[in-house]
């Protein structure tokens, strides 16, 4: 059965990879590029802005993990440091009492201490054990300096993540507040006289103008056009009849 599953996955994982590969799938990532993009301008700026808002309050829980995270750091740190702080104070003792042993056994194989007796080989040991602590106090003080190092980042990293979240935010608002004002200039604008049907009655009292215009152009036309019927003009009439007989008056002295 699951040597059947195994194939049946590998089949469509090979199926998808030469469709990714083919014309087919070119034009499956192309549909599927327009949808994404039909269905983020179907998402109001009211809508983008709620869920940028719901997105800065995730991000101001998971900051407030890291406060978690960061303050169990800082207690860690500070329990270091007393334990070091201790650990050199016992140190310290430690040394006093060993110089004065040494002090006290100068050419002596025993002494009396703390009502036992005490020789030169438990000075010895306890020497050995103080250089031994000695390390480790050493290896533990350079653990703290990095701890505390570690810690310094993390808050710094903290301080950073608050300021930038609060300008995000403060961003958000003033997008929020231009929404707001836009939203308002379209509802003014809605609410204004509308007189476009008075721009439309303008445009065809303007067009029914021109063509009056071109009505009495094409009568003025057709008026400078026409033909003249001649008039007879009596005097016109006997300029010509004078010509004439000027004319018969000249051709019988020719004739003489």
């Amino acid at each position: 059965m699951c040597k059947k599953v195994g194939i049946a996955v590998l089949a469509i994982v090979l199926g998808l990879i030469v469709v990714k590969r083919t014309w087919v799938g070119g034009h499956i990532r192309l549909h599927w590029n327009k949808f994404r993009t039909w269905a983020k301008n179907q998402v109001t700026p009211e809508q983008e802005i709620a869920r940028l808002k719901m997105e800065l309050k995730n991000l101001e829980k998971e900051d407030d993990k890291q406060f978690d995270r960061v303050a169990v750091l800082d207690v860690e740190v500070k329990k270091m440091e007393r334990q070091v702080e201790k650990l050199r104070k016992g140190l310290t003792a430690e040394k006093v009492r060993l110089r004065e042993l040494q002090a006290n056994l100068a050419g002596k194989k025993f002494i009396e201490y703390r009502g036992e007796e005490y020789s030169r080989d438990d000075l010895r040991k306890d020497a050995l054990a103080y250089d031994r602590a000695s390390r480790v106090i050493e290896s533990k003080t350079k653990a703290l300096a990095s701890r505390k190092k570690h810690l310094a980042l993390e808050k710094r990293k903290l301080g950073e993540l608050k300021t930038v979240r609060e300008e995000m935010a403060a961003e958000l608002e003033r997008l929020e507040t231009a929404l707001i004002e836009e939203r308002q200039a379209q509802a003014e604008n809605e609410c204004c006289v509308d007189d476009s049907s008075y721009r439309k009655i303008r445009k065809d009292m303007e067009a029914l103008k021109d063509r009056l215009e071109v009505l009495k152009t094409k009568r003025e036309l057709k008026g400078e056009f026409k033909p003249v019927k001649a008039t007879r003009n009596k005097e016109q009439d006997a300029k010509a009849e004078k010509i004439l007989e000027n004319l018969s008056k000249d051709d019988n002295k020719a004739s003489d």
